[in-house]
């Protein structure tokens, strides 16, 4: 079945202390510094920003409804088109990590 929320207490469990995650194929490493109620905290060598939960869960509501590809590589264009120009590559990293895309 395919999900249309993001668990957050999992979201909290697993970030708010700081993560290392893997990139995707041909991007830039990056870290999660943190994460709270509304936003995830990422790093990377040359920046600092965050995510906001809305945007990556209308992300997620957009993939269960079969507007955006579930294969991570493939969402991040729709993903800056149709919900935010968050970092939308950082966006589909860590949506991936947490096991919502492919």
């Amino acid at each position: 079945m395919i999900t249309t929320h993001i668990d957050w207490d999992h979201v909290l469990d697993r970030y708010r202390d700081g993560a290392e995650i893997d990139s995707l194929p041909g991007g830039a490493k990056i870290s999660v510094s943190g994460a709270d109620v509304e936003r995830i905290y990422v790093t990377h060598r040359l920046w600092q920003d965050s995510l906001q939960r809305r945007n990556l869960e209308r992300g997620i509501q957009l993939v269960a409804e079969g507007q955006i590809s579930d294969e991570a590589n493939r969402f991040i264009d729709k993903y800056r088109t149709l919900v935010a120009d968050e970092r939308p590559t950082v966006a589909a990293t860590v949506l991936k990590d947490l096991g919502y895309l492919q």
